[in-house]
């Protein structure tokens, strides 16, 4: 599993990477106007941008920082949570400013638009919500689940963004690549922690 993830991981930066780079050359352009002329009809997605909000994040990472406490007091857990979720916030501003892109012409809000951090902190956030919520149950039909129901969130929660007309379609791609990218060395660190304390417990 470890291995996975750090696989998972390094591809994600790569991919972003390869992302961030056709942006700067324009490479992106044709796709991002074409892509903001599909979606702009497609307001059903709107409300989605809610569980990319910080409100709507603060609440629930709150939340499953005290479950991990109150139900396993799993403090690594905990940690994760903070590290994952706050981290993702902080590097995504990090690169927003590096990168320096500005939005579409009729976001009507402000700040730098690549990577979307909707799409990336919402990923964040979410899918690791669903790996300790998939930790509750044995059958692999469940857990799978409850991974696509929590991936499916996070898609359309970046793709709101689009709808919105407040991020290019790359931003959002690079918001997800980012989010997952970072998230997977997360939870390799932690499962990598959580690993070495079990065997020094048994030694």
């Amino acid at each position: 599993m470890n291995r996975r993830l750090w696989m998972i991981s390094a591809a994600g930066a790569v991919l972003f990477s390869l992302v961030w780079i056709s942006m700067e050359v324009g490479l992106t352009k044709a796709m991002d106007e074409g892509g903001l002329r599909v979606f702009d009809p497609w307001h059903w997605l709107d409300f989605f941008t809610f569980f990319g909000s910080k409100g709507a994040i603060g609440i629930i990472s709150v939340m499953l920082v005290i479950g991990l406490w109150f139900f396993r007091r799993d403090v690594y857990g905990m940690v994760l949570v903070l590290v994952a979720v706050g981290g993702g916030y902080g590097i995504n501003e990090w690169v927003k400013h590096v990168a320096g892109r500005e939005r579409p012409p009729h976001a009507g809000i402000e700040g730098f638009s690549f990577p979307s951090g909707h799409a990336m902190v919402g990923t964040i956030y979410l899918l690791l919500l669903a790996y300790f919520l998939a930790q509750t149950r044995t059958k692999r039909e469940e857990r799978a689940a409850i991974y696509g129901v929590f991936a499916l969130l996070a898609l359309l929660t970046g793709l709101s963004r689009l709808s919105l007309q407040a991020h290019y379609p790359s931003d959002v791609l690079g918001g997800f690549l980012l989010g997952g990218a970072y998230l997977a060395f997360c939870l390799a660190c932690y499962r990598t922690l959580a690993r070495r304390i079990e065997q020094k417990r048994k030694s």
